[in-house]
């Protein structure tokens, strides 16, 4: 068992080791707006306490060293800690210590004892200040509470009061009890246990770096043998052969295993003095500005500092929304007002589907063809005359229709031919696209040009198209008009398939 709890013991510590090395960074990145140091070391000193059968004063006894009794005074524990804030209220901290205990009972007993230990753990810490307070109060406070589990190494022996003979140590067994030789060699080892440590730590922040505070801590040890003795009755407390109470197999055990008698499991604490170092560069620390915490935004937004999250929430660091005023939002209009648009863009006065403002030839008549630039051309003889395999320029037409109506009108046959003879002899593309006027939904208009453009494609695919493939169609139904919805003429040029042949 005791190599077992050996070898986690030593993979845990281990592990946080590696993790450490692996993780340090004064400047990691914590999940919030901004980066926060969450790194600290801290050292910490001060008398302890053995709480168990041996114990008959608290913290500071009054006791001297006589043959009747023995003072409890003078033990001390001291340590370092590695602290890694996780969340603002959430963090982890590794303690290495050491320390030494004693213990005396006249009553029953009769005897006194002294102890030292190394001890090694890992526990989880709770800000309460954060949960009982809020980030906002006792900003220089940080208080928590933790709890966690380790092992502790540990050598002690008992005496009796008065003339100070050797009764137990630590490492006294059943087994060993007549061999004096092996007992005297083993009087120089450490007994291992498991502990579970639990305390709570208040620090207030003295500088940007340093912390000061107190750390009181219980660690529940399991075994009854840190002052060397298994508690009992008083009629079997003088079992062993050297005045005191030994294992028997009978004995009980405690949750691990361990040997025990009819009392409780030993324990023992300690009241320390901590200082505590934060790290991270350039650390920065909240002050008050106005009779309010005001954290400095520009030392942040440059990373020129960084706040550490055993003090700071991040949602502190979360940027107030500023509420505008009405000139401010005229003059971020103004500043990002688009550029006039020329109306000539928006207009097509002749109805061939070229915009005015590049429109060379503005008054062509009705159900022209017209090019690119909007001057007229005879289609009939730019069909004729094309070759085979050739590009298109870009040519635009319109096909109109009836009120309501998806039906080519048969004045337009001859035009739809054309542009198909042309396409098989050419390279063109055709784009077209379906509009309708005003005089409906939404979406009843755009289902109504859908039907009109896909009514053009047809008739194309059926006068012969080679490639129907080459045909893009879109349907925009009223969003798109070319003429004033409020005149009959505006509502016949809105009503219509474009027809743009592209290369």
């Amino acid at each position: 068992m005791k190599k077992v709890s050996l070898l986690v013991t030593f993979v845990l510590l281990g592990f946080c080791l590696l993790e450490t090395q692996a993780q340090y960074n004064p400047k990691a990145p914590y999940e919030g707006p901004y980066k926060l140091n969450t790194w600290s070391l801290s050292a910490y000193l001060g008398p302890s306490q053995f709480y168990g059968d041996l114990r008959e004063y608290d913290f500071f006894p009054v006791g001297t060293d006589n043959f009747d009794s023995r003072s409890e005074r003078g033990t001390m524990h001291f340590g370092v800690s590695l602290g890694k804030q996780l969340t603002y209220l959430f963090g982890a901290r590794l303690d290495v210590g050491a320390g030494n205990l004693k213990g005396m009972k006249r009553r029953i007993y009769q005897s006194y004892f002294n102890a030292n230990y190394f001890q090694a753990d890992v526990s989880a810490t709770v800000n309460i200040k954060g949960l009982l307070f809020g980030p906002t109060k006792l900003k220089r406070w940080k208080m928590d509470v933790y709890a966690g589990a380790g092992q502790v190494w540990f050598k002690s022996t008992a005496y009796q009061l008065g003339s100070g003979r050797l009764q137990r140590r630590s490492d006294d067994s059943p087994t060993l009890r007549n061999n004096t030789a092996e007992l005297n060699k083993k009087a120089s080892s450490y007994t291992q246990e498991w502990v579970i440590p639990v305390g709570f730590t208040a620090s207030y922040e003295l500088t940007k770096s340093l912390d000061l505070g107190l750390d009181f801590r219980l660690n529940n040890v399991n075994t009854e043998k840190l002052d060397a003795t298994v508690g009992g009755d008083p009629s079997s407390i003088y079992d062993g052969p050297s005045g005191g109470r030994l294992y028997e197999a009978s004995d009980a055990n405690s949750f691990l295993g361990t040997p025990k008698g009819s009392s409780a499991l030993d324990k023992y604490g300690y009241l320390a003095v901590t200082l505590t170092y934060k790290l991270g560069k350039n650390p920065l620390r909240v002050e008050k500005k106005n009779g309010k915490w005001a954290y400095d935004f520009n030392a942040l937004d440059a990373g020129k500092g960084f706040y550490h999250l055993r003090y700071t929430d991040p949602k502190l660091l979360v940027k107030p929304p500023r509420i505008l005023s009405l000139a401010e939002i005229d003059s971020i209009a103004k500043a990002n007002k688009p550029k006039e648009i020329d109306p000539r863009l928006l207009q097509d006065t002749d109805n061939d589907g070229v915009s005015d403002y590049f429109d060379k030839e503005p008054n062509t008549p009705a159900g022209s063809i017209v090019t690119g630039a909007g001057q007229k051309i005879d289609f009939d003889k730019y069909v004729r005359d094309a070759l085979p395999g050739m590009a298109c320029n870009e040519i635009f037409a319109n096909i109109l229709f009836d009120t309501d109506k998806a039906i080519i009108k048969p004045e337009f046959y001859d035009l739809l031919n054309k542009v198909v003879e042309l396409m098989n002899k050419t390279q063109c593309r055709l784009q077209m696209a379906g509009h309708a006027d005003r005089r409906a939904s939404d979406r009843y208009n755009v289902a109504l040009s859908e039907r009109r453009v896909n009514a053009v494609k047809q008739y194309l695919a059926q006068a012969g198209l080679k490639d129907p493939n080459r045909i893009v169609v879109d349907a925009y139904g009223s969003f798109k008009p070319i003429a004033d919805n409020g005149t009959v003429d505006g509502l016949k040029k809105n009503r219509r398939v474009e027809l743009k042949l592209m290369p």
